[in-house]
């Protein structure tokens, strides 16, 4: 019996869903469950960012209980994708600071500056005492924070991200902006925080964010004008972002939760075209601007993330496999 190809297809696909790889990361609330540490090694906050150590690789929502182990930065699905991040404004300075080129230390080395992502932050939503903090006090002109992170097998409950290519995936979480930061006068709201749906070969599909004013805005892609939506997030509690992308249809949906109404509203509407099409959803890319310094040290927190995808593929693999192997026998 000679298999078609659509059924071999089939058959990679449902094994992709049902053999995956060791999790090494989850995002959740970023607490200790989650894999995330403040202080990293113990006594040495500053050391604590995502991307210099396995960051959400332990604890039991990551899939096992080891404890928070250094490592060359990047190392993890935390990555560094700018020269502003892990504390330092240049990325020769970060290279020539961190491993392999030195130990950590407990003490930060002269050029770091606050520019950075960390978890297992206080205040959490729900009053939970953890969220991820990101913050990039660097003078303004120096350029934007920005880090990429990877989706795994515990974020999406059990399918590899790679491995949903059809149906609606849906992303939820809550953040708390800084402050509103001051404007230029007589120019355009500036950027201050940019988010990235992404898929496994680099393309964006969309972006959300918000301007230094904390108005919200969106876009298909990753250029042209922004929607702002004439909604200001709430710098005192957590307000919420809920995002779905069609990978069948190539569109998105995008819904914002107002706190101090307890109401969700639409910002973009379901069948709204993506800027390119996505193959899948296996990354956020997360961008904050130079020079945000009001508040908590100009901190931006983000908590409480779940994603909603759709059942693999109709049949289990191994029913499959079943199928196919008795009719392999009587042909």
């Amino acid at each position: 019996m000679q298999l078609s190809k659509t059924v071999l297809i089939s058959m990679a696909g449902l094994a992709s869903c049902h053999v995956a790889p060791r999790a090494q990361a989850y995002l959740g609330s970023f607490g200790p469950s989650d894999g995330y540490n403040l202080s990293v090694p113990v006594g040495a906050v500053n050391w604590s960012d995502v991307s210099y150590f396995n960051a959400g690789g332990y604890g039991p929502n990551a899939g096992n209980g080891a404890g928070p182990t250094l490592g060359t930065p990047n190392g993890g699905l935390w990555q560094i994708t700018g020269p502003v991040g892990g504390f330092f404004t240049t990325a020769a300075a970060r290279n020539a600071n961190t491993p392999p080129n030195v130990a950590y230390s407990g003490v930060l080395p002269p050029g770091t500056q606050p520019a950075y992502i960390v978890g297992d932050h206080f205040p959490g939503r729900n009053n939970d005492g953890s969220n991820l903090a990101v913050r990039n006090d660097t003078p303004l002109g120096t350029g934007p924070l920005n880090y990429e992170y990877s989706l795994d097998t515990f974020d999406f409950g059990g399918p590899t991200p790679a491995s949903i290519v059809s149906g609606t995936v849906t992303t939820r979480f809550y953040f708390c902006p800084n402050p509103a930061d001051a404007s230029n006068a007589g120019l355009p709201p500036q950027d201050k925080f940019i988010m990235s749906f992404v898929d496994a070969g680099g393309a964006i599909g969309a972006q959300w964010g918000y301007a230094r004013d904390n108005e919200v805005y969106w876009r298909p892609g990753s250029s042209g004008a922004w929607n702002y939506t004439g909604v200001y997030a709430n710098a005192a509690n957590w307000d919420g972002i809920r995002f779905a992308v069609d990978l069948t249809a190539d569109t998105f949906k995008l819904d914002y939760y107002v706190v101090a109404s307890n109401t969700w509203t639409n910002l973009a509407p379901a069948g709204t075209a993506l800027g390119v099409p996505m193959a899948n959803l296996t990354r956020l890319g997360w961008q904050l601007e130079d020079g945000v310094t009001t508040g908590v040290g100009g901190k931006n927190f983000f908590d409480d993330f779940s994603f909603n995808v759709p059942a693999p593929a109709t049949l289990p693999a191994f029913g499959v496999l079943a199928l196919l192997a008795t009719r392999r026998r009587r042909a």
